[in-house]
């Protein structure tokens, strides 16, 4: 996370570390870093700020929206905020739906002047892809499928552009001791009980 400017995908199951990692990480690292989460609870376990406010997106946010957002911020002299992070971090990404990940990145493109992925920043994914999905209310999913093949970031269109991601899985678990215990956990998560 500290020697690269890949994309990160960050992964493991529930008390393998995640937060303790992302924590020890942003206390540490040299990068100016950007702290966020899909909602007002998980921004603040990790004393971030939610994507909608960091971005001035409304909840309903489209990619045109977003380009037109960025045409404002950079009216308004904000390219230099957002030019000063080299890298943004979204914990709990699981929740994150594919276009809100697009308007990310066409808000960056469009901000910063830069037609690499998320305007050039790095960006470093944390989440479990087995805990909370992306929520598509029943009106928007017949547009929705049209777009894309599934509601999770991986199938964002900026998604497909990054072919170096860097897949990190944490498998230890530290927060439980009993083996019964991690196991009959483990059966829930995968379905397997």
């Amino acid at each position: 996370m500290e020697h690269t400017h890949e994309t990160i995908f960050l992964t493991g199951r529930a008390g393998t570390g995640k937060s303790t990692l992302l924590k020890h990480f942003i206390k540490t690292t040299k990068k100016e870093v950007a702290v966020l989460a899909p909602t007002g609870v998980a921004a603040l376990n990790i004393e971030g700020m939610t994507i909608h406010r960091f971005f001035g997106f409304s909840t309903t946010v489209t990619v045109m929206e977003a380009k037109k957002k960025a045409k404002k911020a950079e009216k308004a002299g904000l390219a230099g905020m957002y030019s000063f992070f080299d890298t943004i971090i979204i914990d709990e990404i699981s929740m994150v739906r594919a276009d809100l990940l697009d308007c990310i990145d066409i808000f960056l493109k469009t901000l910063l002047d830069n037609s690499k992925p998320f305007g050039g920043k790095q960006m470093i994914f944390i989440g479990d892809l087995y805990q909370l999905p992306p929520i598509v209310q029943a009106s928007e999913k017949e547009h929705f499928s049209s777009v894309y093949p599934s509601p999770y970031f991986f199938d964002s269109h900026v998604m497909q552009e990054i072919h170096d991601m860097y897949y990190c899985e944490l498998e230890k678990v530290y927060r439980q001791s009993d083996n019964t215990f991690i196991e009959l956990l483990n059966a829930f998560r995968n379905r397997t009980f």
